[in-house]
């Protein structure tokens, strides 16, 4: 059943990527699945910083995979730099705002609650939204060095929302 749904969300992913002038392969796909579920997984750490830190590096190694794929040279320097853009777009990543959050996730039962309700979806939807980004971009013929996360601050968004409904979905 797992298989079926995953063929026929290639499919959709394959129509839609030709349709904007690109094309994302199907590892490239399974790539982003793949690192999106790892994300959510490691959003359940209840260490604050630490589930950060996991996401972070999940985030590298998929780009890292992606730029495999599509035969782009990969610079870990260059994608934090160009993923810390993106992320800011779409989560005020401001130390009082990540101060804010896991001091609320500290009080006992709620921060907790709070936490593994919150933490694997915005992982995994953050995840998707970066996979997906790179992916059209090196799927158009890009690289990191040409990388503008300015003018993917739109799709980055989209993709995130997008993210969103799909851990929301997995979850309920």
């Amino acid at each position: 059943m797992a298989a079926a749904a995953d063929t026929a969300d290639a499919g959709v992913i394959e129509a839609d990527a030709e349709a904007n002038g690109g094309s994302l392969t199907a590892e490239a796909s399974q790539i982003i699945r793949r690192h999106t579920a790892y994300a959510a997984a490691g959003g359940l750490v209840a260490i604050p910083v630490v589930e950060l830190a996991i996401c972070t590096t999940i985030q590298l190694r998929m780009i890292a995979k992606l730029c495999d794929e599509y035969g782009v040279r990969f610079s870990e320097n260059a994608v934090k730099a160009s993923v810390g853009a993106l992320v800011g777009s779409v989560i005020p990543i401001s130390s009082i705002g990540y101060s804010v959050f896991a001091a609320a996730r500290s009080v006992p039962g709620v921060g907790q609650i709070l936490g593994v309700l919150t933490l694997p979806v915005l992982a995994g939807a953050l995840t998707w939204a970066v996979g997906r980004v790179f992916a059209w971009h090196f799927a158009g013929g890009g690289s990191l060095e040409d990388f503008d996360a300015e003018a993917a601050k739109d799709r980055f968004k989209e993709e995130f929302e997008e993210g969103k409904r799909r851990a929301k979905g997995s979850t309920s």
